[in-house]
């Protein structure tokens, strides 16, 4: 996937953003709503929605796998 987005601080962890982006996909993949991908990632829920909204753009909402 090449979805980019800059976040102008990283988690606490300090992960690569990139990390932190296929981490919150495949955190909301898992049924995880976007509070607590925001809490599990240390992003701001904000950010976890710009992270999926740019996702869903990028292949058209097909995300979920039921």
């Amino acid at each position: 996937m090449g979805v980019r987005l800059r976040m102008e601080r990283q988690p606490a962890a300090l992960f690569p953003a990139q990390i932190v982006q296929e981490g919150i996909v495949a955190l909301w993949q898992n049924g995880f709503d976007h509070e607590d991908i925001a809490t599990v990632t240390g992003c701001h829920p904000s950010t976890v929605a710009k992270v999926l909204d740019l996702v869903r753009q990028h292949v058209g909402g097909g995300l979920r796998h039921e």
